[in-house]
């Protein structure tokens, strides 16, 4: 479990118009609710939230939050965006515990060339996102799939994908992360059948010469 630590300090008065002085004043306006514990308005350092939402977790990245002093272990519920200057906003810390269950996000990265396309088949990867339900001890960066071992006619799906322990998928119906096409003889066909006429048609211009 990788965590980023930020403090944070009370945030008395809430509307957009403390938002926008506490945003003024350097800071970005956030709340914290969760885990049994009360909803508390806070501010923290915008380039520390920044920088822990770009780290290799994206927005699922763990915060230890220094509060009035304690510890609390946060992930970002719904972060808020400027759309013109593309800066934070406003922040939702949503408070968990090492053994909550949380619901998140991943990215699916494929790596390698597998057997399938090194035998001229396609590779097609039809989901590049999965929502998966984990712990904070137990949550990923991202699902990695190596596709070195698949063969043609390979069909992956969300059921069938290879999570870390802990990890488990949440779907209501399952559907197709990744799918290794054969290239098919029809194919092949269509492409002579697009040469032939060019040589019919260059046969009766040669006997017109002679």
């Amino acid at each position: 479990m990788e965590t980023v630590s930020i403090s944070a300090r009370p945030r008395l008065l809430a509307g957009s118009d403390v938002a926008n002085k506490v945003r003024r004043a350097g800071f970005l306006p956030a709340i914290m609710y969760g885990a049994g514990t009360p909803t508390r308005m806070v501010a923290v350092d915008p380039q520390a939230v920044r920088k822990g939402l770009s780290s290799a977790y994206g927005r699922n990245q763990l915060f230890s939050v220094d509060f009035e002093g304690k510890q609390h272990l946060v992930i970002c519920k719904d972060v808020q965006i400027c759309p013109v200057k593309r800066t934070l906003k406003h922040v939702d810390f949503f408070v968990v515990t090492p053994a909550s269950a949380i619901t998140v996000t991943l990215s699916v990265t494929l790596s390698g060339r597998s057997a399938g396309q090194k035998a001229g088949g396609r590779l097609e990867q039809i989901t590049r996102y999965v929502t998966v339900a984990c712990t904070p001890t137990t949550l990923p960066k991202s699902i990695d799939i190596d596709v070195t071992p698949f063969e043609n006619g390979t069909v992956m799906t969300v059921d069938t994908l290879p999570l870390p322990q802990g990890v488990t998928a949440v779907f209501k119906k399952s559907y197709k992360i990744f799918e290794l096409f054969t290239a098919k003889a029809e194919e092949t066909a269509v492409v002579d059948d697009k040469k032939k006429p060019a040589t019919a048609a260059a046969a009766p211009a040669a006997a017109a010469k002679k």
